[in-house]
């Protein structure tokens, strides 16, 4: 059976960073993630392409994990991302958040390199051995470069040891023939825009870089479609698809860190080669703000 504490709404976490971006600002981290307990979400996605992971040092992902531990003591799910150009590095993060308390861990597919399906798969497996943790596979092909076909999915999610997938693409008839095939797997839909599709093809909750300030809203798209009330989560999806249109326009991580920030959190900027939004961004993307999420997302 599917564990149930890995069903949910879980926002992929921004990495909040110091002013001068040289190190984790667990201040800031831990202030946000009490600010997403305290909205319900079910769990945290950590240290994942939200998390800005490839410009974070393995150091540094431990930091922020561990910060995120510090603060969730153990209330909510939490799955630490490990995903990283090199195997060891992965299975070192793997070990640690073993150590550190986490509930499971996810890693995107090997990066840039034309890695062979043979390749992959034996990287999921040396995951599985670096921890008992169960394992998220991170299917995103529009990131990776890498596309993988139905059978080759079964292949991974045969894995002793993984549990799931995070599923960010839009082939959801894929989808529902995985959630067939695996019924006691977990999947998760990680494209904001589509998490009601997501849902509808199968998946058990869905993970999301704008949960960080509209998790209100997906956690009602969420609650609504469970109760068979789909005309209201299509509304309820259409207005999250409002503000995500408008982050889209200006650069998603940019653009959701200056969100948090006019909510009342100031949670700095993106570490280069991002670049700050621009005073004009700012200010359109402020109007966009105002007139599609009011005052419900304001950081308490």
């Amino acid at each position: 059976m599917k564990p149930e504490n890995l069903k949910g709404i879980m926002p992929a976490l921004l990495t909040g960073f110091t002013d001068d971006l040289s190190a984790i600002d667990t201040a800031r981290v831990r202030t946000l993630v009490r600010h997403l307990m305290n909205r319900g979400v079910h769990g945290l996605y950590v240290g994942g392409s939200s998390g800005e992971m490839l410009l974070c040092s393995v150091e540094e992902r431990k930091t922020l994990l561990e910060a995120v531990l510090a603060e969730t003591q153990g209330k909510i799910t939490v799955i630490a991302h490990i995903g990283a150009t090199g195997t060891r590095e992965t299975c070192e993060l793997a070990a640690h958040a073993e150590k550190a308390g986490a509930t499971a861990l996810s890693s995107v597919t090997p990066l840039y390199f034309a890695y062979s399906f043979a390749d992959v798969k034996q990287y999921y497996i040396d995951i599985t051995k670096a921890s008992s943790l169960p394992v998220i596979i991170y299917n995103i092909p529009a990131r990776t470069g890498m596309t993988l076909n139905a059978e080759q999915l079964h292949e991974l999610l045969m894995i002793p040891g993984v549990a799931g997938m995070k599923f960010t693409a839009s082939d959801f008839f894929q989808l529902e023939r995985l959630r067939t095939e695996h019924p006691d797997h977990v999947f998760y839909n990680g494209s904001d825009e589509m998490l009601l599709s997501g849902l509808a093809a199968g998946a058990d909750g869905g993970i999301g870089t704008t949960y960080n300030f509209q998790a209100e809203r997906m956690l009602a798209i969420y609650r609504l479609y469970k109760e068979g009330k789909m005309q209201d989560a299509l509304a309820m999806q259409s207005k999250a698809n409002e503000i995500i249109a408008a982050v889209l326009k200006y650069g998603v991580m940019p653009a959701t860190k200056e969100i948090l920030r006019l909510g009342g959190l100031d949670y700095g900027t993106c570490r280069k080669p991002f670049r700050p939004l621009e005073a004009n961004k700012i200010a359109c993307l402020a109007e966009d703000v105002r007139a599609n999420l009011g005052v419900d997302y304001m950081i308490s």
